[in-house]
C-alpha cells in the first residue's frame, strides 16, 4: 500500500568544474572569518528561531571568540543538493519509491526563493540538474536514476560538499538519500566527514532501509547479527552529527515525513556566524558553539583546519 501510495504521488548537472585536489581539507573563504552554519534546538529536537548575537557563545578549543558575523536563517535563500543513491543496492521498488518521496517532500516545503539541485551517485558521482528554483525540473529528473553497480557513498558526500561549498555562502546543506551501504569508495569516512567540516557543509542523511533493518521497526532483525545497512546508518549519523545535520532511519511513510520536516525546518532556522580566526598552525581546530538561552543546544561542525 505504502509502495503504492509512493508511485502515485510522483506523477537529483549539478554539473562543477574539476574538483580542487588537496591532501588536507582546508577552510576556504577571502579572509580570516571563520563563518558557521548553526541551528538551534530545543529538548525535544524542534527548532529555536528568534535567537539574537547575543544568545550565543562559540568557542574555538575552548577559548571564547568574539562574533564578528551574524545572520538569521530566512535574510537569504537556501541551497540544498540533493544526493540519491543510484546504485544497485537501491534496486528494490520500495527503495527506489521511498528515495523520491523523500525529494518530493522536501521541494514541496522549501520557499520558492530556494534553490535546490539533483546529483545521483554509484561508483562514480554525476550532476542530474543544476541549482534551481524550477521544483518539476528536478522531480522530472528522477528517471535519469536507474539502479546499478557498487557504492561510492563516502566519495559521493566528499564531492558533494565541495561542489555546494563553491555555490558561496549562505543556508546550505547537502541531504543524502541512500541504504547506507557503501562498497567501493576511495576515500575513508573520515575523510569524507573533514571534508564538510572544512567547507562547512551540513549534512543531512536519510537512510532508506527495509523494516528488517530498522532498529526501530517491531520487525528488526538484526538484534544478533546486524545487516550492513544497519551499520552503515550509523556511520552517516557520525558524518551528521559532525557536520551540524541530522541523520535519520526511513522504514515507513511516518518515518519518512519526520525527517523531512525536521530537515526542512532545520535549514530554514538555520543561523550563520562568524568569528576571526586566531592566529597559529594549521591544525585541527575544535568548534563549539553555546546558546546562553536555558534548554537550547546548538548544532554545527565540530572543528576545522585552517588555510596556512
Amino acid at each position: 500500500m505504502l509502495l503504492r501510495f509512493l508511485q502515485f504521488a510522483l506523477a537529483a548537472a549539478f554539473l562543477t568544474g574539476p574538483q580542487a585536489a588537496s591532501r588536507v581539507p582546508q577552510f576556504s573563504s577571502g579572509s580570516n572569518l571563520v563563518v558557521l552554519s548553526a541551528t538551534a534546538v530545543d529538548k525535544g529536537g524542534r527548532p529555536v528561531s528568534g535567537l539574537k548575537a547575543k544568545d550565543f557563545r562559540i568557542f574555538e578549543d575552548g577559548r571564547p571568540q568574539p562574533i564578528a558575523h551574524f545572520a538569521l536563517g530566512h535574510e537569504a535563500a537556501a541551497r540544498i543538493l540533493l544526493l540519491v543513491d543510484a546504485s544497485g543496492s537501491m534496486n528494490a521498488e520500495l527503495k527506489t519509491a521511498s528515495s523520491k518521496m523523500v525529494a518530493l517532500q522536501i521541494l514541496a516545503a522549501l520557499d520558492p526563493a530556494d534553490e535546490a539541485a539533483l546529483a545521483g551517485f554509484d561508483q562514480k558521482y554525476w550532476g542530474v540538474v543544476k541549482f534551481t528554483t524550477d521544483r518539476q525540473q528536478i522531480t522530472d529528473a528522477f528517471g535519469e536514476l536507474e539502479p546499478f553497480g557498487s557504492t561510492a557513498l563516502h566519495d559521493a558526500l566528499d564531492h558533494a560538499a565541495r561542489d555546494l561549498a563553491s555555490h558561496g555562502e549562505g543556508r546550505r546543506a547537502v541531504v543524502v538519500i541512500t541504504d547506507g551501504v557503501d562498497t567501493s569508495s576511495q576515500k575513508t569516512a573520515e575523510q569524507a566527514i573533514a571534508s564538510s567540516q572544512a567547507l562547512d557543509v551540513p549534512i543531512y542523511a536519510v537512510t532508506v532501509l527495509s523494516p528488517l533493518d530498522d532498529p526501530e521497526s517491531s520487525l528488526f532483525t538484526g538484534h544478533q547479527r546486524p545487516a550492513a545497512a544497519t551499520t552503515g546508518s550509523a556511520t552517516l549519523a557520525r558524518y551528521a552529527e559532525l557536520s551540524g545535520g541530522a541523520a535519520f532511519r526511513v522504514s515507513d511513510f511516518k518515518g519518512l515525513k519526520e525527517a523531512t520536516t525536521q530537515i526542512v525546518s532545520e535549514l530554514k532556522q538555520q543561523y550563520r556566524l562568524g568569528y576571526e580566526q586566531p592566529s597559529g598552525p594549521a591544525r585541527f581546530r575544535r568548534i563549539e558553539v553555546r546558546a546562553t538561552r536555558k534548554g537550547v543546544v546548538v548544532k554545527t561542525r565540530s572543528g576545522y583546519v585552517p588555510q596556512s
